[in-house]
């Protein structure tokens, strides 16, 4: 079984920005079915929530915890954006977030037939995610692949 990846590249202001442009993208640009709790979600990251762990310190420090911005706390987490993605294609099957700046195909592929034997798994949509920063500008370079079953 061999991965094809596809590549999204973006700009944005925050890491819920990239998020979004993302999917929107997905739902534009392909014609995926999604089978609910039979579909995994599989994201693969070394910094997703960095930046927003940041910002949300920063903000604290500049108007003390009490003041802090609360919208910004939920995407300090790394696996916020692959609940987002989850959430957006009404995937509630297993969802798992691999902190890691490689893919590793072979241990996506063994856990995706581990899955297909546990929760009769259909697919899993594998995204693999690295934000950079310059300045106030965020960059996305993002590489996605459908196992089929």
């Amino acid at each position: 079984m061999e991965l094809n990846w596809n590549t999204y590249e973006t700009t944005g202001n925050t890491e819920a920005d990239l998020a979004k442009k993302f999917v929107d993208a997905i739902h534009v640009e392909n014609n995926f079915e999604f089978y609910g709790n039979q579909t995994a979600v599989c994201f693969i990251t070394l910094n997703a929530g960095t930046f927003s762990s940041i910002a949300f310190w920063e903000n604290a420090l500049e108007h003390s915890p009490r003041f802090a911005n609360p919208g910004i706390f939920p995407w300090t987490l790394a696996n916020a954006t692959s609940g987002y993605i989850a959430r957006k294609f009404s995937i509630t099957g297993p969802n798992y977030t691999i902190i890691d700046n490689r893919i590793n195909e072979k241990q996506l592929i063994s856990n995706f037939k581990t899955d297909v034997l546990k929760y009769s798994i259909k697919n899993v949509f594998c995204v693999y995610w690295d934000i950079k920063k310059t300045n106030k500008q965020f960059s996305l370079i993002a590489k996605w692949s459908l196992i089929l079953a």
